[in-house]
């Protein structure tokens, strides 16, 4: 879809991630989202976001890197998501570089031989056909934690459909030789992450701890991995969000230097 109204895209993308389009019921992306949006390092022309919602870490990449010749493609198993990332890809004037399908990733994940496509997922997911992936996966194990009466919000909350190993084996497998993944996910689970990553010939090269206060644990955690790269992972220095003192609501200016699309809200509500 083309850039039909320019004026409105420039406002839009100046609002961003504010007005982006989201289904009344189901998952509602948070920071996590916003910060592997800037924390993904954009290479080669194609990339994807495997679960991707309303579509905004997608869209906050090609936001991130207007003057290139990226396209991103996202993936979901919520209709309503797929078609909310199509509305924000308009509303954003990235109708020709942001395309969104539905897919169940268990269906990538379960194929064991990387020169079968299956018919459910299509030729536009073919082996090795993209340059990067980003992945936001659902974070909880089915039992861990309270039940959600939301359908849709407990897709992206519990690996009650495709779990970790098929967000990292379908990153894997759609990856070409060399090609990065960026995942973010809860810090109390980077073993469990890092593992997968290996399992899936993704070889973790650099990680970043987030805490929402300096003397607090860490929170979440960045990781980004290179296809069939050799050993060897950088740790950088922990991003912490908010301020001095337990109290602070204030975005630090760490953070808001490092994703600038926290601005939108540097004061927790």
């Amino acid at each position: 879809m083309p850039d039909h109204n320019p004026t409105l895209s420039a406002a839009a993308r100046e609002r961003f991630p504010r007005g982006l389009v989201q289904p009344a019921s189901g998952f509602r992306f948070s920071v996590d989202a916003l910060l592997l949006a800037s924390f993904a390092r954009i290479k080669g022309a194609r990339g994807l976001d495997l679960g991707c919602g309303c579509g905004v870490v997608g869209l906050g990449l090609l936001l991130r890197h207007p003057e290139r010749g990226f396209t991103m493609h996202g993936l979901d198993l919520n209709p309503d998501m797929v078609a909310a990332a199509r509305s924000n890809a308009a509303l954003l004037g990235f109708g020709e570089r942001y395309t969104a399908e539905l897919a169940d990733l268990g269906d990538l994940g379960d194929v064991t031989d990387p020169a079968v496509v299956p018919a459910e997922i299509g030729p536009a997911l073919a082996p090795e056909s993209f340059d990067l992936v980003v992945s936001n996966p659902p974070y909880r194990r089915p039992g861990q934690g309270r039940d959600c009466p939301d359908p849709g919000k407990s897709l992206g909350r519990f690996e009650s459909g495709a779990g970790l190993p098929d967000f990292t084996r379908a990153a894997g497998r759609l990856l070409r030789n060399r090609g990065r993944a960026a995942f973010v996910f809860p810090a109390e689970r980077l073993a469990d992450l890092l593992l997968a990553l290996r399992e899936s010939r993704l070889e973790p090269k650099i990680m970043r701890l987030v805490h929402s206060r300096a003397k607090e644990a860490a929170r979440l955690v960045l990781v980004g991995a290179v296809k069939n790269a050799a050993p060897g992972l950088g740790v950088q220095a922990p991003l912490v969000l908010y301020g001095q003192g337990a109290a602070s609501r204030e975005l630090s200016p760490e953070a808001l230097a490092f994703c600038p699309f926290l601005g939108c809200n540097p004061v927790r509500e």
